[in-house]
């Protein structure tokens, strides 16, 4: 299929660069329009800048020779004061459209210190049948003939237009059949490019209008927005599992805007539908309004959303001014940070204070006071009183908004937890709660409402259906590393460390420089020589955080690293700046000490507390499970293991299969506890069972698979091979992790048959002697910042 390129009116010249403007040009697969300003081919089509077409054009014109920055300087920027970087990102954009590799290029090469040649074959290219040296001349002539041939192709081209679309709307959401799209972030050509709150807005706007179409599945904005400056079709459909793309641009032009929109297929990346639309700046918001409609009328005629604005109460049209506010305000909300979010405070109010009505600018207030608690230690009270009046408010204004009754829905999360700590499921609190995130669903099947209600659920004990919601909203945004953070971490919290392990893994991918993942990782595997030694270069890094710990969660992993390696001053020093400390790591330090003092009855205390309070979790039964088995009650153990495991019962009918491993180390103190009941026959048939499946190789964790292998080992008699074992997982890195056991190698209860063995006590000793090693670099590393 011929690709060509379409004029623009509004790009104008002067008569001795209109023939240079006008020329297209071949540059392998691509067509160069310099006059459309647009890169394009049978597949994809991209638009770029003025300035980044101008320096293309540039190196055409000079293909194969060297063409220095202060030639390109001269050609493209005469006469204006620039930074010197506005070249390179000039050129980054070109092989963004290319897509090209600066490291290994095809089109453009990078001269260091020099500026740039292309590489590439290029040939002019004529327009279909005449070029445009011809059709100047021919203009001049014919100027009235033409002019005739236009407006009649135009009246002729409108009555087929108006034909079809009166014909049946049907037909046309028929003709674009998707059940899936994504809305990718918009273009912003404006000449400063400083727009992107309301680009980003834009495509958010879209986003929530769609997402009203029950059949439609809308993939989330954290997803789609991955592919800022990325256009690759199919590969983008593949990576979301979607139907359809639609991208748009943004470009300014005096007191005019002009907002182009399309809609474009993955499976063979054809455009399916494309619109421009043009309105004064004062206009934009009712402009916005308009596209979604557009879109959503395009995608399904027939639709009427359910919270449209004429079934809102607010109907007053916003300020410009206002709008803007608001979407900077929901812009650096989105960052999540504490700085961002109180930038995000300060908008918001800019915004209210021009319209106090402003419904949206309330409720993204709201939602910035809550993100406070999570990101900046507010306490859940401070975050839900500050927030309430304008939740409240927004509700009044917008009753059927899906976000502001998500954001109720949170609130009252936050509330239960101050007052009621969830004791009790059935109170009028949280009913409240869960029909605000209902409501909220039923209106926008959206993944941030999913995820927000996973709290609430997670609070009260349903791990099933947590489970279910967060899957659902890794599905509507697949690309979440955050998400995937928050499933890994949930996941180890029930007791299924194996796919939370896995799922983290997920999150390296797409996310590997994420700013705490040091520390996060934490969360979900065991300490190690490398992992302590990272945490200590990140403490070092992100000194200010711990100075007054401005995150209590990654102040409270940090001491339980540091005193697993027994660097109690350094702990210390963290623990003296930390004025709030949360339950379980409370627990979790009481839990430290007696197991150093070896007051294992005031551990099952504790234990059987925690389980008290969460009687259907699975990873506080299962602490509370060794906890009886260390103090030596076997029964108790054995019927609290039964609770999370109720398929065990008949243990002389486990069979290998049921063995996985997310549940092999539960199987293994079940085992040894049965052993302790002298139910010896079906204890050894399950340790040689568990042998087998760690031998296996299915287990993410591998020092954990060899650590409880010189477990089991040792719990048959062999204790040779146990020291075997033993010995790879510390040479691995294994180490003690104080924040999910709280007992040391030198007395682990399912390796004590080893403990008279002199490999053991010389394996002990070169152990504690690697910890002291650490311990002593560690703390000379973190004096610096004490000193």
């Amino acid at each position: 299929m011929a690709v060509y390129c379409s004029n623009n009116k509004n790009n104008l010249y002067s008569l001795d660069t209109f023939l240079e403007y006008t020329q297209q040009y071949q540059l392998g697969s691509w067509i160069i329009c310099p006059q459309t300003n647009t890169i394009k081919n049978q597949a994809d089509s991209h638009s770029i800048d003025n300035k980044s077409m101008q320096v293309l054009l540039f190196l055409i014109l000079h293909s194969g020779e060297q063409v220095t920055k202060d030639q390109i300087f001269e050609h493209v920027w005469k006469d204006s004061f620039v930074a010197d970087d506005i070249l390179s990102v000039a050129v980054s954009k070109i092989r963004k459209a290319l897509g090209d590799n600066a490291r290994s290029p095809t089109f453009i090469k990078t001269l260091p210190g020099v500026g740039y040649t292309l590489i590439a074959k290029v040939k002019k290219r004529d327009e279909p049948e005449q070029g445009h040296s011809k059709k100047i001349d021919f203009y001049r002539i014919y100027k009235p003939s033409i002019a005739m041939g236009i407006i009649t192709l135009l009246l002729l081209t409108l009555s087929l237009a108006m034909y079809f679309i009166n014909t049946d709307k049907d037909s046309l959401a028929n003709r674009i059949n998707i059940n899936s799209i994504a809305v990718l972030p918009f273009d912003d050509l404006s000449s400063t490019q400083d727009n992107q709150h309301f680009t980003d807005g834009l495509s958010d706007a879209i986003i929530n209008q769609l997402s009203q179409i029950k059949q439609l599945k809308v993939i989330s904005r954290y997803s789609s927005f991955t592919f800022r400056g990325e256009y690759n079709a199919k590969e983008i459909g593949q990576s979301l599992k979607v139907d359809a793309l639609l991208d748009g641009s943004v470009q300014t032009m005096g007191d005019q805007v002009r907002i182009n929109v399309r809609i474009f297929s993955t499976s063979d990346s054809q455009q399916l539908w494309s619109k421009t639309f043009d309105s004064e700046n004062e206009d934009i918001f009712t402009l916005q309004d308009n596209i979604s409609a557009a879109i959503q009328e395009t995608i399904q005629p027939d639709f009427v959303p359910k919270n449209s604005i004429s079934s809102q109460t607010q109907t007053k049209k916003i300020s410009a001014q206002a709008y803007e506010w608001y979407l900077m305000g929901q812009y650096h909300w989105r960052q999540s940070n504490p700085i961002s979010l109180s930038k995000a405070v300060t908008y918001f109010k800019h915004s209210l204070e021009l319209e106090p009505e402003y419904a949206d600018a309330h409720i993204g207030l709201a939602i910035t006071y809550v993100g406070l608690h999570h990101s900046a230690n507010w306490s859940e009270k401070k975050s839900y009183d500050k927030s309430l009046p304008h939740i409240e408010k927004g509700l009044a204004l917008k009753p059927n908004s899906p976000t502001a009754l998500a954001t109720q829905g949170l609130l009252l999360t936050l509330k239960a937890g101050y007052e009621t700590g969830f004791s009790d499921a059935d109170s009028a609190l949280i009913q409240q709660a869960h029909h605000a995130f209902l409501s909220s669903l039923a209106l926008d099947d959206n993944a941030t409402t999913h995820r927000w209600y996973s709290l609430l659920l997670k609070k009260l004990g349903n791990e099933s259906q947590v489970i279910q919601h967060l899957n659902k909203a890794i599905k509507l945004n697949p690309l979440s590393a955050s998400l995937k953070r928050s499933l890994s971490k949930y996941l180890h919290s029930i007791g299924k460390p194996d796919s939370a392990q896995r799922m983290y893994q997920r999150t390296l991918i797409l996310e590997p420089n994420h700013l705490s993942h040091v520390v996060d990782s934490t969360h979900i595997f065991r300490n190690t020589r490398q992992s302590i030694i990272a945490m200590a270069q990140w403490h070092l890094a992100n000194a200010d955080i711990f100075t007054n710990c401005s995150s209590v969660e990654y102040c409270e992993q940090l001491v339980l690293a540091y005193l697993s390696i027994g660097a109690t001053d350094v702990a210390n020093n963290i623990l003296a700046n930390m004025s709030s400390r949360h339950g379980h790591f409370v627990n979790s330090l009481n839990l430290i000490n007696f197991g150093s003092k070896g007051e294992e009855q005031k551990i099952l205390s504790i234990k059987e507390r925690i389980a008290l309070y969460r009687p259907n979790g699975s990873s506080a039964l299962l602490g509370l499970a060794v906890a009886q088995f260390r103090t030596r009650k076997f029964n108790q153990a054995k019927s609290t293991l039964l609770k999370v495991y109720p398929e065990w019962d008949k243990p002389e009918s486990i069979t290998l299969s049921q063995i996985n491993p997310d549940n092999y180390t539960a199987m293994v103190l079940y085992a040894v506890t049965l052993l302790n009941l002298e139910e010896k026959q079906s204890a050894e048939i399950l340790l040689r069972s568990l042998q087998i499946f760690i031998k296996q190789n299915k287990v993410f964790d591998k020092i954990q698979a060899e650590f409880t292998l010189a477990e089991v080992n040792a719990q048959l008699g062999d204790l040779s091979e146990a020291i075997v074992h033993l010995a790879a997982a510390l040479k691995m890195g294994w180490l003690e992790t104080y924040d999910r056991e709280w007992w040391s190698l030198e007395n682990n209860h399912l390796l004590r048959p080893l403990f008279e063995e002199p490999e053991f006590k010389l394996l002990l000793k070169q152990h504690q002697e690697n910890l002291n090693e650490l311990r002593e670099q560690v703390t000379f590393k973190l004096n610096t910042i004490s000193s």
